[in-house]
């Protein structure tokens, strides 16, 4: 999710005679458009217009069934940038949604099927959920860096870096993940760093199923130590704050600034 400055005017305009907004289907998703109210800039931007689990971007489904992504913020381009290479380098090894154009601030995104993570979490599908995002970030960390370019960072593997069940479509009857969304803040690195951010979603939002994390450490065949993952959690979340206290209102930087602290206070 991107930092807010405050007020954003509206970056993408609907083109008379372009795309325009329509209803979502009930029961479908947005690719692309799913950036949490929960995720790493909540608290930003409250003027906007929320979307169903939506917030720093402006999504809407096009007349065409198509899905135009419109990217706000001081980094906007390049988070756009960032997002278009990994879905088209990604697009024939992973589930995620193939770019149909890229205009101006905005994409346009292939619609994918499925019930978002977060909801399903909510619905107690909490164990099936986190196995198959361990099993899918195992996948990703398959993935060669060099697939994707002008991948920023530095490691030998990608790194979706805003992973979790809040980016993330399932077909559960299917027991498969149907899309990762949200790629625009990928980088090269550790896959440690997404599996670590995964677990603090569900401490931080869902502490109800703080248990069902071995799950997650199952699909993903292995349970780095805890030292290790808390300290990814910490540096995220000061980066959170970082970035908030430099573009962001001051209830986004108190908001990071406590989180900071809360997981310096969790426990294995």
């Amino acid at each position: 999710m991107a930092a807010s400055t405050g007020v954003h005017q509206r970056r993408c305009t609907v083109q008379a005679g372009g795309t325009t907004p329509a209803k979502r289907p009930r029961g479908r998703w947005f690719a692309g458009g799913t950036e949490d109210l929960t995720g790493p800039l909540a608290g930003i931007g409250d003027e906007r217009v929320r979307l169903p689990h939506g917030y720093t971007n402006e999504t809407e489904l096009t007349a065409a069934g198509d899905v135009r992504k419109c990217y706000v913020g001081k980094d906007a381009k390049a988070r756009q940038r960032v997002e278009a290479a990994c879905l088209t380098a990604l697009t024939t090894v992973l589930p995620v949604p193939a770019v149909v154009a890229v205009e101006g601030d905005a994409t346009l995104m292939q619609l994918r099927p499925g019930e978002h993570g977060q909801d399903l979490l909510e619905q107690g599908h909490g164990e099936a959920v986190l196995l198959l995002a361990g099993q899918l970030l195992r996948r990703l960390g398959a993935v060669s860096p060099a697939l994707v370019m002008g991948l920023g960072g530095q490691g030998e593997h990608v790194v979706h870096g805003d992973f979790g069940p809040q980016n993330m479509l399932f077909d559960l009857g299917r027991e498969s993940v149907t899309a990762v969304l949200d790629w625009e803040y990928a980088h090269r690195g550790d896959p440690i760093e997404d599996l670590a951010w995964c677990e603090w979603i569900v401490r931080m939002h869902h502490p109800d199923q703080v248990s069902l994390l071995r799950s997650l450490f199952a699909g993903y065949g292995e349970r780095p130590p805890w030292a290790a993952r808390r300290q990814i959690m910490i540096e995220k979340c000061e980066l959170f704050e970082e970035r908030s206290r430099a573009e962001g209102p001051e209830n986004a930087r108190a908001l990071w600034a406590e989180r900071t602290q809360l997981v310096r206070t969790w426990h294995a």
